[in-house]
C-alpha cells in the first residue's frame, strides 16, 4: 500500500482502469441509442381503440338520427296536410251545401216576388177596371139627369168590371130603366158606385 502511495497520480489511474472489468451491459445499452418501448415506430403510434370506436360510433349514430328526425318531420307535415285536406273537403261540402241552400232561397224569393208582382198587377188591373166602371156610371148618371135613358153601353161596361153587390145594383137599375123610373135608376147607380169602390 505504501508503494501505491508513492506512484504518480497519472500512473495510478491507468493501473486502476486496467484492473476494473468493463461494464458491457451498460456500455451496450449506451451505444445502442434510446430505448424504444412497444412495437410501433416513432411518429406512427396507433390510436386508442376505445377512442377510435367512440368516434366511429358517434359518426355512425349521428347519420341515422338526422334521417330519423327528418322522417319524423316529414310524417308530421304529411299528417298536418292530411288534416288540412280533410278540413278543406269538409269546408267544400259545407260550402256546396250553403250554395245550394242559397240558390233555393233565391229561387223561393224570386217566386215569391213574382207572385207578389202578379198579385199587385192583378190588384192594379182590378182597381183600374173598377175605376173605369165607376167612370162609366158617372156618365150614365149625367145622361139620366138630362132625361136620356140610352145608357146600356155604360151599364154593360160597369157590370163587367164590378162584382158582388155592385153588379146586383146595376141589374136593379136596368129593371128601373125598363119601368121608365129614371130617378130609381140613378139611385141604384149611385149605390153601385159606392159598393164597387168599397169592394163589395
Amino acid at each position: 500500500m505504501r508503494l501505491l502511495g508513492l506512484l504518480p497520480p497519472v500512473l495510478l489511474a491507468l493501473l486502476l482502469g486496467q484492473a476494473r472489468p468493463p461494464l458491457r451491459g451498460s456500455r451496450g445499452r449506451a451505444d445502442a441509442g434510446p430505448v424504444l418501448l412497444g412495437t410501433d415506430p416513432p411518429g406512427r403510434l396507433r390510436p386508442d381503440p376505445t377512442t377510435a370506436d367512440a368516434g366511429t360510433t358517434a359518426q355512425r349514430d349521428g347519420g341515422p338520427d338526422d334521417v330519423h328526425r327528418e322522417l319524423q318531420q316529414l310524417r308530421a307535415r304529411l299528417e298536418a296536410l292530411e288534416q288540412e285536406r280533410a278540413q278543406a273537403q269538409q269546408n267544400a261540402q259545407q260550402l256546396q251545401q250553403l250554395v245550394q241552400e242559397m240558390q233555393q232561397l233565391r229561387q223561393q224569393i224570386a217566386d215569391a216576388e213574382a207572385q207578389r208582382q202578379a198579385a199587385e198587377q192583378e190588384r192594379e188591373n182590378r182597381r183600374a177596371s173598377v175605376q173605369s166602371g165607376v167612370d162609366a156610371l158617372y156618365i150614365a148618371q149625367q145622361r139620366l139627369a138630362g132625361g136620356n135613358s140610352s145608357i146600356e153601353a155604360e151599364l154593360d161596361k160597369a157590370q163587367s168590371s164590378f162584382t158582388g153587390q155592385a153588379q146586383r145594383d146595376i141589374e136593379a137599375a136596368r129593371v128601373a130603366l125598363r119601368n121608365r123610373d129614371l130617378s130609381a135608376a140613378r139611385a141604384l147607380l149611385s149605390a153601385a158606385i159606392s159598393d164597387a169602390q168599397a169592394g163589395r
